[in-house]
């Protein structure tokens, strides 16, 4: 950029009407952020490894729920490996990008150079210079847009996999009360619609209860997948507009939305004691939605 300080490069954009260009350094900033988080991420990965390979030295179901927990499809191992994968190719997105844009930046200087020096000896040559720094700075544009795509899809990727890992909370919790003495659980045989699951396993029938959420057909994930992900955007939306999450106000004001949220869904169906207002609830029925919103909390 420091050739855009140039006194000549200075007078010819201000002649050809030039509006500002970005800052790079601020996309160097992102790139530093992004470098980081993505070694840290890659730190964890390499940790759970570790704590993998312990957990293979030993048998039981203690030992089976740690690799459970590192490896499954929920799991940390998997989670910070898919973490650190896309902010690395993010922040090497970016880095093509600046490329593009000084490549264009420094075309566009050149053109201001030259309109400098013909406003005072080629005035006719203005208006071709003109529209050749207008198509730059489109240019410019096109690619500051495509930029900000590429956040907006690590963005979303990340609130996506966040409401994956709290509907697999969610249906930890549920079928925690079923856990036998071996490690396995009370069966819960269920019927799933799903093709494609049915085609990989051949049969319709799926014991719920002993599958973990990334196993589980797509109509047995949905209705914690749906809750997960309302109580997810509530907190998203809540940080960025600086709430306090941690007040029992925010909880019981984010509890009443998931529960309105489920009756959208299920009011057809639910029984009556269900049915009612958040705030009519019995205190074990909203505890059901405060349950959503603290699984979010805690990612």
């Amino acid at each position: 950029m420091s050739v855009l300080s140039d006194p000549v490069v200075a007078a010819g954009l201000s002649i050809l009407g030039v509006p500002p260009l970005p800052d790079l350094r601020l996309l160097d900033e992102h790139i530093a952020v992004l470098d980081k988080a993505a070694a840290h991420h890659a730190g964890l990965a390499d940790d759970s490894v570790g704590a993998i390979r312990l957990g293979n030295t030993n048998q039981g179901p203690a030992a089976t729920a740690v690799r459970t927990h590192f490896t499954g499809g929920q799991g940390a191992l998997p989670r910070a490996d898919d973490l650190a994968h896309r902010l690395h190719t993010t922040a090497d997105g970016l880095r093509t990008g600046k490329s593009y844009l000084e490549w264009i930046i420094g075309l566009l200087a050149a053109t201001a150079a030259a309109a400098a020096v013909a406003v005072a000896y080629f005035p006719e040559l203005l208006p071709r210079l003109a529209g050749t720094a207008k198509r730059f700075f489109g240019m410019i544009e096109d690619a500051m847009r495509s930029l900000g795509r590429i956040f907006t899809r690590l963005g979303e990727r990340s609130t996506s996999k966040r409401v994956d890992v709290v509907a697999g909370r969610l249906h930890e919790q549920w079928r925690a009360p079923r856990r036998l003495e071996d490690g396995t659980f009370e069966p819960r045989i269920k019927s799933t619609t799903d093709s494609a699951w049915i085609s990989r396993h051949g049969t319709d029938q799926v014991d719920i209860a002993n599958t973990r959420y990334g196993d589980l057909p797509a109509d047995w994930q949905k209705e914690n997948k749906e809750s997960a992900r309302v109580a997810v955007h509530l907190v998203t939306d809540a940080k960025k507009e600086g709430v306090d999450t941690g007040s029992s106000d925010f909880m019981e004001s984010a509890s009443a939305k998931v529960h309105d949220a489920w009756l959208e869904r299920n009011g057809e169906w639910a029984p009556p004691e269900q049915k009612l207002p958040y705030e009519e609830l019995s205190e074990a029925e909203k505890e059901k939605d405060r349950v959503v919103v603290r699984k979010a909390l805690d990612i």
